[in-house]
């Protein structure tokens, strides 16, 4: 038998006719000779092509067992929500049987071992009598989600979707039945996350969210804001909830605003929103507020529609438009968001690679590194002993001194000194708190030390957190100046009053380091330097610059109209680190208190006889040095200072004549050797130390330094190195991956 004779001869069904067959025509030449025949098609997609069996249709509400109802199908019992019958057309065509419809006069079996499965988009019309009997024990027993084919969940499904989205339009016995259906729909939802039915539970989840939306439009429950981002569009919940704010033309409150960012796909945003998720959703609510107020103003644009594809092919799609504006296709509304959001993944950076490096939880360290406004939120106890101390010590007058000892314990309690990178970060904490505090390692200051006081000062709105050229230099001033005015043990009000001269004298301080300098000036009379420990940052100065910094401590010794023999030691000092002879001092001395009273420059002998020294007045004993002398002496101290700025500035660099290529590879000024050696450093988090050497060695670099340098770049940037360890040394991903941008 041939081809055609098979199609030709295949036995018709037993008990129906067919009212429409889908054929399509098949052409064949042999020779000369064409031939051409109509073939029947059977369609793989599992819907029926015949309709019902010879007389009248049935209904759905004929066909409809409800959940309240048993019947009996194949010797089992089975309860309701179920379509039986044998003659109900699909919902949204004439041609298609309902495949759902279960037809008790079909045969039944039991499912022969290895049959294969009933495949996608079912009907149960055409599914294999040992499926059938697979499918009835399930409905008949618990219908759990993981005791079934995937096919007979669907072939389930499809006849609530009926139910639910076309007979409840028409009857309003389905319609009435609305809540017990969606029930069975959140039931079904709720057992099975398995990947093996994630196409089931994608569906299920736009069912219910479609049916939720229809709610929601209705008036009906009360829907709260997502915050969880699911599927690749806005959920519908949260477009409803903005197009009626935009339809009573009130601007978007912050907790729709951070529905959007937590739940749409256009906010791209990066990891420190999924690895803290609850804190970015905090910060991102309040910088909401702080930057755009009551809300932004949402647009008048077309109009939201529900949407719905239902899983059977017997329904078509579901279509219904809303009377409220679809906001979420704003490009500037969700421009605007979207910046926002990355700037708040910015701020928790640093909080995000801590959890990353100590997924066991953020501790007081890792809180410390929270953004301002949450570690108001924060309860931690070393953060809540910290707080009370810091408002214990605010409380009294300035200036505020607190022991090293009781910031290091916070730290390290077993620790000598903070090393840098945990400086910093008390530092930070401090400046989140509100506070400042001197010696402070970002400013140059030196570690802090157990046995050492700090001082304390109450932070201002928008306090630097670097130094200036103009800082810098002032600072450099101010401690020799300290020095000299320490070197007879004692600190007089007429040298404090010129190291406060000295610093509102220097005219290019921004208002901030102003306000940091004289509180560093307040630790130095605590902590006095030595003029040694200046020598580096001297040796940078030009001849010009040297006398500068001789006059202005020869100006800060004579401040008190006395000079003590241990004063003229340290200027002595001072003169030698400046490469100026030492016995020079003798001579500036005279000279810038020529014209004034004499001064005691050494104590004199008995042996010794000379002009008496003439008594000091009772104006001059009370007041020391007058206003003008003073107001003198700040301009002077504030020129040596503007001087001294400039030696600070980094200068440009200038490309050598023919130059054609840039001697940087990126934008943090590494050069194409070092570039490299981070770009491959940062594709992996731990290294042998010899894969590192070698590494270094391919490129020309030595490993320490190289490393060293890219650890102060990466604290520079992000307050964290970038590599710790030495076997193995660990490297942190994302900051290696930040500083090649």
């Amino acid at each position: 038998m041939g081809l055609f004779d098979r199609w030709r001869n295949r036995p018709a069904p037993a008990r129906r006719q067919p009212a429409y067959e889908p054929t399509y025509e098949l052409t064949v030449k042999i020779g000369d000779e064409v031939s051409s025949i109509e073939i029947p098609v059977e369609p793989d997609w599992g819907f029926s092509t015949e309709s019902a069996a010879p007389g009248p249709r049935q209904t759905a509400s004929q066909c409809w067992v409800p959940a309240s109802r048993e019947v009996e199908i194949g010797g089992r019992r089975i309860r309701g929500l179920l379509y039986v019958g044998e003659n109900l057309p699909g919902a949204d065509t004439e041609y298609w049987l309902e495949p759902a419809l279960i037809d008790p006069t079909l045969p039944v079996t039991t499912a022969a071992p290895g049959e294969p499965p009933a495949g996608y988009w079912p009907s149960y019309d055409r599914l294999s009598p040992g499926h059938r009997g697979s499918y009835l024990d399930w409905l008949a027993g618990s219908r759990r989600i993981s005791e079934a084919d995937q096919s007979y969940l669907f072939l389930y499904l499809f006849g609530l979707e009926r139910r639910l989205l076309f007979d409840a339009k028409h009857d309003s016995s389905a319609a009435a039945e609305r809540g017990t259906l969606v029930a069975e729909l959140r039931r079904m939802g709720g057992e099975t996350t398995d990947e093996q039915h994630s196409s089931l539970v994608d569906y299920l989840t736009n069912l219910l969210d479609f049916i939720a939306a229809q709610d929601q439009v209705a008036g009906v429950g009360d829907a709260e804001p997502p915050r969880e981002k699911v599927g690749w569009d806005v959920p519908m919940a949260l477009r409803l909830m903005m197009g009626e704010v935009a339809a009573a033309e009130l601007p978007l409150p912050a907790e729709l605003a951070t529905s959007w960012v937590l739940t749409s796909p256009e906010a791209y945003l990066r990891t420190p929103a999924e690895r803290c998720a609850t804190e970015f959703a905090d910060l991102f609510e309040l910088r909401y507020r702080e930057r755009f107020g009551e809300g932004l103003t949402l647009p008048s644009i077309p109009l939201l529609s529900i949407r719905y594809r239902p899983a059977s092919r017997g329904l078509e799609e579901v279509d219904e438009q809303t009377k409220l504006p679809d906001v979420c296709q704003s490009t500037t509304l969700i421009e605007s968001l979207r910046e926002l959001g990355r700037d708040c993944c910015t701020e928790l950076d640093a909080y995000s690679r801590w959890l990353g490096r100590n997924p066991e939880g953020a501790g007081f360290k890792g809180t410390a590194l929270l953004p301002a406004p949450l570690l108001a939120k924060a309860d931690n106890p070393q953060l809540r002993s910290l707080r009370n101390r810091l408002e214990q010590l605010s409380s009294g007058e300035e200036p505020w001194l607190i022991e090293g000892a009781e910031l290091i314990d916070l730290w390290s309690p077993q620790a000598d000194k903070l090393p840098k990178k945990e400086a910093v970060m008390v530092a930070q904490l401090l400046e989140r708190l509100g506070y400042g505090i001197e010696p402070d390692q970002r400013f140059g200051g030196p570690a802090l030390k157990r046995e050492t006081l700090a001082v304390l000062f109450r932070g201002q709105t928008g306090d630097p957190r670097a130094p200036s050229p103009a800082y810098a230099a002032a600072s450099l001033l101010l401690h020799l100046l300290a020095a000299v005015a320490a070197a007879d043990g004692v600190v007089s009000e007429d040298e404090e009053e010129m190291l406060e001269s000295h610093i509102h004298g220097t005219g290019e301080l921004f208002e901030g380091e102003r306000h940091r300098l004289r509180a560093h000036a307040q630790w130095l009379v605590q902590s006095p330097p030595k003029p040694n420990s200046l020598r580096k940052r001297l040796e940078a100065l030009g001849p010009d610059e040297r006398r500068g910094v001789a006059h202005a401590v020869i100006t800060l010794a004579a401040a008190d109209g006395e000079i003590d023999p241990a004063e003229v030691k340290t200027l002595q000092k001072i003169f030698s680190l400046l490469d100026l002879d030492p016995e020079s001092v003798y001579s500036d001395l005279h000279a810038i208190t020529a014209g004034d009273e004499p001064v005691v420059v050494r104590e004199g002998r008995p042996e010794e006889a000379g002009r008496p020294i003439p008594p000091r007045t009772e104006t001059e004993e009370r007041n020391g040095l007058d206003r003008n002398a003073i107001d003198e002496k700040i301009e002077e101290t504030a020129a040596v200072s503007s001087l001294l700025a400039g030696i600070f500035v980094e200068p440009e660099d200038e490309p050598e004549p023919g130059a054609s290529e840039p001697t940087t590879a990126n934008a943090n000024g590494l050069d194409r050797a070092s570039a490299a050696f981070l770009e491959e450093l940062g594709r992996q988090e731990s290294w042998r130390r010899q894969d590192v050497e070698q590494l270094a060695a391919k490129l020309e670099l030595m490993v320490d330094g190289t490393l060293e340098s890219l650890n102060e770049l990466a604290f520079d940037l992000y307050g964290e190195p970038l590599a710790e360890g030495d076997e193995p040394i660990e490297v942190d991903v994302e900051i290696a991956k930040e500083m090649q941008a």
